[in-house]
């Protein structure tokens, strides 16, 4: 996760997109478009524990790291998905310190977390061993985590915090807002800045590219754009309206 971090650094945001289709085609090609990255979606997608392996070697084919977002802050889920070499994961609806910490040590192994070893395909070795730490991003989504961002954005072993704006408009009493309510960005400029504070990345879903935009342009790290149903929806449905147009003009 070279590219995250040196963006990081160099206060840049990278980008990457979502894969939700259960297709290890799909997910080469989504890594062959120059994503920084690629998130499967373990929770809201098509992804599970019997495709997951063969998504991430998908990805993997088409030059692009994959992220995996876990179904749940479980501790067997979040192993798993590391041991099968994903490169990070992005835990849902952590509200407290508490649950960041467990999200966290997950992700690590001792001293720094619980997480057991096991040699299937991960590339990271035991602490000190010289090899590159996973990343671990956890969901900011209710109204209780954004009572305790400084203590989520301070935790060790948590490298950034990533806005489920949707839930968050939930948990806030707002329904399934789209586009993002005025209460909704507030949040996610709180969340910029809280990460900034503790050099953490900070990242969101986004809701179409005029939002992306204007999430970069608030100082967001971590840009996710588009998704591969949505691509290939919006693809098929701007040829058939092609076609339907050359049928009229025709008629």
């Amino acid at each position: 996760m070279g590219k995250v971090r040196e963006a990081l650094a160099a206060g840049r945001p990278s980008y990457g997109s979502w894969v939700t289709l259960d297709s290890a085609m799909a997910a080469e090609v989504m890594g062959r478009a120059g994503f920084d990255w690629l998130i499967l979606d373990g929770q809201h997608g098509a992804v599970d524990a019997g495709n997951m392996l063969s998504l991430i070697q998908a990805a993997e084919l088409g030059g692009t790291p994959a992220i995996v977002r876990v179904g749940w802050n479980d501790e067997s889920q979040i192993m798993r998905a590391l041991d099968l070499g994903a490169y990070g994961v992005i835990v849902p609806m952590v509200s407290t310190a508490q649950d960041a910490q467990r999200a966290a040590a997950a992700s690590h192994y001792p001293p720094h977390g619980i997480r057991s070893f096991g040699k299937v395909r991960s590339y990271y070795g035991p602490s000190g061993a010289g090899a590159p730490e996973p990343l671990c991003l956890v969901m900011i989504e209710t109204a209780e985590a954004l009572q305790n961002l400084e203590a989520i954005a301070a935790t060790p072993g948590v490298d950034g915090l990533f806005v489920g704006p949707i839930d968050l408009a939930i948990s806030l009493g707002q329904g399934p807002a789209m586009p993002m309510t005025p209460e909704v960005l507030d949040a996610v400029r709180e969340v910029i800045a809280v990460c900034r504070k503790h050099g953490k990345i900070s990242g969101s879903a986004t809701l179409g590219a005029d939002n992306a935009r204007a999430l970069v342009e608030m100082g967001l790290t971590f840009v996710p754009l588009g998704a591969d149903a949505g691509f290939v929806r919006r693809g098929a449905a701007a040829e058939l309206a092609a076609a339907q147009g050359w049928a009229n003009q025709g008629g």
